[in-house]
């Protein structure tokens, strides 16, 4: 097996997820695949680091994600120095990505830095963010543009059941990324939630989670789409299934019938159920 490269074994250990399906992208574009998965966790580490949830609240986060903005427009000349830069920056000018939709994935994690109060701005943080990524996935596989919309609903449906799955580990990592509307609506606060992760107080933001993750289930459908371009939707594989389970004070480990659920899904090139 030939060594894998720095943003491949990245993303093996940062988001072992999208690995998987990353691993399904042909053999020419999966660096690609590998080099956006590492570009997201260094927008989610921008929010997640102490300095993010320090006195100065969200204003360091906020200069970490506008280095990145400014790496995407091409504004700075020193991102040659940065090897993730210089690799963002050559998908951008090869017309691998588009430019648009990475500054989009940095809006959603500045909302995220400054707290996001209302449902309807959370919905639309994760299509501009999770969904984005799968929407650029999807530029990298050549996925018609009509299959946009759902692409998106695809990255949000697995961000909703990622964020249940993971959401005491999230919270004790002291990242809140839930809206205010969300928390009030199930009896907490954005400052309890995050003293306090407990799995038997988180039960209603679970379950507001999962309805927000069969909702964007519905919106992805079922996906049929030729085996070269599938895996810009096989997340979806695992987003039901997570969706179905009980949440847990830490995740089991990725078991092999969720390996043989997306394998299945790539073997006969569609994602999604008939009811989704």
């Amino acid at each position: 097996m030939p060594e894998m490269s720095e943003f491949a074994q990245a993303a093996r250990r940062v988001d072992p997820d999208r690995f998987l399906a990353a691993l399904f992208v042909p053999a020419p574009r999966r660096e690609a695949a590998f080099t956006l998965i590492a570009f997201n966790d260094a927008l989610v580490r921008a929010v997640e680091q102490p300095p993010a949830r320090s006195g100065a609240g969200p204003i360091a986060a906020l200069i970490r994600l506008q280095w990145w903005r400014e790496v995407i427009a091409g504004e700075r000349g020193d991102w040659r120095g940065d090897a993730l830069a210089a690799a963002m920056r050559m998908l951008i000018e090869t017309g691998q990505v588009e430019a648009a939709t990475l500054a989009g994935m940095v809006a959603a994690r500045e909302a995220e830095a400054e707290g996001i109060e209302t449902l309807a701005d959370w919905r639309a943080a994760l299509r501009d963010g999770p969904g984005g990524l799968q929407r650029a996935f999807g530029t990298v596989l050549e996925v018609p543009a009509n299959l946009s919309d759902r692409l998106t609903a695809v990255g949000c449906a697995y961000a909703c059941a990622a964020l249940r799955r993971n959401l005491p580990t999230v919270l004790r990592s002291g990242r809140c990324p839930l809206p205010d509307e969300m928390l009030f609506a199930s009896g907490t606060g954005r400052d309890v939630v995050l003293q306090h992760p407990d799995p038997s107080l988180l039960a209603p933001l679970a379950e507001a989670l999962a309805r927000e993750g069969h909702g964007f289930l519905a919106e992805a459908g079922r996906l049929r789409l030729p085996r070269g371009r599938i895996a810009a939707a096989l997340p979806l594989q695992l987003a039901r299934r997570d969706l179905r389970r009980t949440m847990l004070p830490t995740p089991l480990a990725r078991g092999l019938g969720d390996r043989l659920a997306v394998l299945a899904a790539y073997v006969v090139g569609a994602s999604g159920s008939p009811t989704a």
